[in-house]
């Protein structure tokens, strides 16, 4: 290494004064050359960190966001299986009935059948099956209406329909109104 350096320093001395200045000129600008290809190249490094880092920065929002949406939730959950585990275990049946009793006239209602399973270990499914016949559709969308706007935490899981032969205008249904309550310990 010495020695090629050496050997460069002694064909640099033997150059007249004009072609020093010609390789000195050519040293300046591939100097400044590389440095420009170098600093650019850390440049645009940094400006793909900078995006990458906004992009992860607005994922981890993103996350927290939902963590906090997830949360909330869980909470209104619990709040509500919590509500629904210390009433009594014919509630469901007892209000789908006063709701029924007030959509319907009491001949038209057929059956009503509570039934109850466990939904893992935590959760217990409350339902009560109704078969009502000969409604109209504006009383079986009333009483719709009624289990799903109830304070009650309750919903319509199933429903089925059948056009009587006999009226056009009336029809059977088969619903099914279910409620989720935390399991007894």
């Amino acid at each position: 290494m010495n020695r090629s350096l050496a050997n460069l320093q002694h064909v640099y001395a033997r150059l007249a004064p004009r072609e020093r200045l010609f390789v000195a000129v050519g040293a300046a600008a591939f100097s400044l050359v590389v440095a420009f290809v170098v600093i650019h190249g850390v440049e645009s490094a940094k400006t793909r960190l900078r995006s990458g880092i906004d992009a992860k920065e607005r994922q981890l929002e993103r996350v927290q966001a939902l963590r906090a949406e997830y949360l909330e939730l869980k909470q209104r959950g619990d709040d509500l299986t919590a509500k629904n585990a210390d009433r009594s275990p014919n509630w469901l049946y007892s209000t789908l009935e006063a709701l029924l009793k007030k959509n319907l006239s009491r001949d038209k209602i057929h059956s009503m059948d509570p039934s109850s399973k466990p939904i893992g270990d935590r959760y217990v499914e409350d339902s009560v099956n109704v078969e009502v016949l000969g409604v109209t559709l504006p009383q079986i969308v009333a009483l719709l209406y009624e289990v799903e706007q109830s304070s009650d935490p309750m919903h319509v899981s199933r429903l089925q329909m059948k056009k009587r032969v006999s009226g056009p205008y009336q029809f059977d249904v088969v619903l099914s109104v279910s409620s989720i309550k935390a399991a007894s310990s």
